[in-house]
């Protein structure tokens, strides 16, 4: 039976579905010449992507799970591997009554944004830029939950609870399947409050699972607020990003105050929650075409399908958080990647909490950005409603990943560098203090985030969740005297019904500073036994203005001593 909360739920960037032409005319062979494509902007730089691809870090040691409507077709030319690279695309099988397992043409422009290597063997070989996605060397494995393909609104599909549940549940728990480090899902349905059966499933698995990273798109609404399942809490949900710099929120990408569910009461509170975490380029994409007759395109326009479908066919001019969100998902694999090597020692370096909170802490500030701060720099909205903590920017996470304080030892506080994260877990109705060991010589800029789970339990026999807990923590930033005491407080985040607390201070006087983490009480404990939670926390300082960031040349001179195949890139085609 279908959950009428989501029977139609869409492929959030199906840019087909609102093409005001011909969708034949999106179609190119990939030896189409066209001097247009002499300008394309190679999208992955825009992130930061170079620092771990020129670093030897593609994403070799890691698993990417795509869960969406269809399977990605790893037919595509730009799924091609280099010869010793055995990671490939790989479809894991939906048992669920009804699931039908199709490929589709949505999946696979996902699944190039996520994992396509750009390989091409012809005269030795060579890449191109049109097809590298994020993570080239990563194993993407694919899950399908769509019961039902649209045969009139392109890229619209039905599921039921079994069939989206079940995937999502293999994935997590790497039941009958390779267990992902990082999961990505570019679709979503009407569910501002997060309280659908499917919404609860996929939080209480991630949170029981918190080493597997869970991206979502935001959704493609516009001002409509951001869809299910990226309105849960335990994700990290992505909006889109154009303009000549990539800095600007799209227009179609859903934003605004979002709702919170409390079980206790059995209310909603309408408009009081930032849904979005961090966005991501999601315009202009040129991005690998499936045009075989099955899923999102067999189903709606078969007078475009191809049997079999072409290796070498491109969609041009893509928009959408569909993409965006894998964009964020590959730079997760990379980032996890080099953790496998670089901090193969910090067991917590993994956690979705961590990951999260260093992704956020290195974004950049977008045009427009505005999280509520006021002048005495307090915020109870946390996030920018439109792109959460900014553009995701992979060279400024690289320096508070690598390269900072790495998980505090004990249960959390004490003495930092300039950047850093930590793992911690708080008592309720304590705080705790992470002083800069140094003192600031000039005047500084910070951004700092906080992350924690919201207790979703996910029950393996019935495949339900239920709401457990909600804990209400908070962050601030406090001026520390020369004895080590906090002084007054100079910036504090303090959302009610947000899991994430973050803070951008363009302006710090120089003079020495502390963070604190409080945890004053409980939105909701229907188990009445939670007296501590764990969090990431992560913080990056600089110079006013900011330095070139020194850790393109770090991370290379940490891995100077791995062995790196030289690789010759050609013009940007397909060809």
């Amino acid at each position: 039976m279908l959950k009428k909360r989501f029977i139609l739920l869409t492929a959030l960037g199906c840019g087909l579905a609102s093409a005001q032409t011909d969708p034949k005319s999106l179609v190119y062979s990939g030896n189409y010449q066209n001097g247009a494509f002499e300008s394309l902007t190679f999208v992955n730089s825009v992130t930061g992507w170079d620092l771990f691809f020129n670093s030897g870090f593609r994403g070799g040691s890691t698993v990417i799970g795509n869960i969406e409507a269809g399977h990605v077709w790893g037919g595509h030319e730009v799924f091609v591997r280099a010869p010793g690279v055995t990671n490939g695309v790989e479809n894991y099988n939906n048992t669920a009554p009804g699931a039908l397992n199709e490929f589709d043409f949505h999946a696979t422009m996902v699944g190039h944004v996520l994992a396509g290597s750009g390989y091409i063997p012809d005269n030795g070989g060579s890449y191109t830029y049109v097809g590298l996605g994020m993570a080239p060397e990563a194993k993407l494995v694919s899950g399908a939950i769509a019961v039902d393909f649209s045969n009139s609104d392109v890229g619209s599909f039905s599921t039921t609870q079994q069939s989206v549940v079940g995937v999502y549940e293999a994935f997590f728990t790497g039941s009958g399947v390779d267990k992902p480090d990082v999961i990505n899902s570019s679709w979503g349905g009407s569910d501002p409050a997060a309280n659908a059966a499917e919404s609860l499933a996929i939080d209480g698995l991630a949170r029981q699972n918190s080493n597997v990273a869970f991206v979502v798109s935001a959704g493609n609404g516009g001002t409509d607020v951001v869809s299910g399942p990226a309105s849960g809490y335990n994700n990290i949900s992505v909006g889109s990003l154009g303009g000549a710099s990539f800095l600007q929120p799209s227009s179609f990408s859903s934003h605004g105050a979002t709702d919170f569910y409390n079980p206790v009461t059995n209310q909603s509170i309408t408009g009081v929650r930032s849904a979005v975490d961090i966005a991501a380029p999601g315009e202009r994409m040129f991005l690998a075409a499936y045009l075989g007759n099955s899923g999102g395109i067999g189903a709606a326009i078969p007078g475009i399908t191809q049997t079999p479908s072409s290796t070498d066919q491109y969609f041009f001019n893509m928009d959408g958080t569909s993409f965006a969100a894998p964009m964020v998902a590959g730079g997760i694999a990379l980032m996890k990647d080099a953790a496998n090597t670089l901090l193969a020692s910090e067991a917590n370096a993994q956690d979705t909490r961590v990951i999260k909170s260093v992704l956020m802490a290195g974004a950049a500030e977008t045009n427009g950005w505005n999280n509520g701060q006021n002048a005495m720099n307090v915020t109870t909205q946390a996030l920018d409603m439109k792109t959460g903590a900014g553009a995701m920017d992979l060279v400024a996470s690289a320096d508070v990943y690598y390269f900072g304080t790495t998980d505090v030892d004990g249960a959390g506080g004490g003495l930092i560098d300039v950047a850093g994260w930590d793992s911690g877990t708080i008592s309720l109705g304590t705080f705790t203090d992470y002083i800069f060991a140094t003192e600031f010589a000039q005047e500084m800029a910070l951004t700092v985030a906080l992350n924690w789970f919201a207790g979703r339990s996910f029950n393996g026999i019935t495949d339900t969740a239920t709401d457990d807990s909600f804990a209400n923590l908070d962050l601030q930033v406090w001026s520390v005297d020369g004895n080590g005491q906090f002084v007054s407080k100079v910036g504090e985040s303090m959302s009610m019904y947000n899991n994430t607390e973050f803070l951008r201070i363009n302006w710090l006087a120089a003079g020495r500073y502390g963070l604190r983490v409080t945890f004053d009480d409980m939105v909701y404990d229907t188990t009445n036994s939670v007296n501590a939670e764990t969090y990431g926390l992560a913080w990056r300082t600089f110079a006013v203005p900011e330095p070139g960031s020194l850790a393109m040349v770090s991370l290379s001179v940490l891995v100077a001593l791995r062995r790196k195949r030289q690789r010759r890139f050609v013009q940007a085609s397909a060809a």
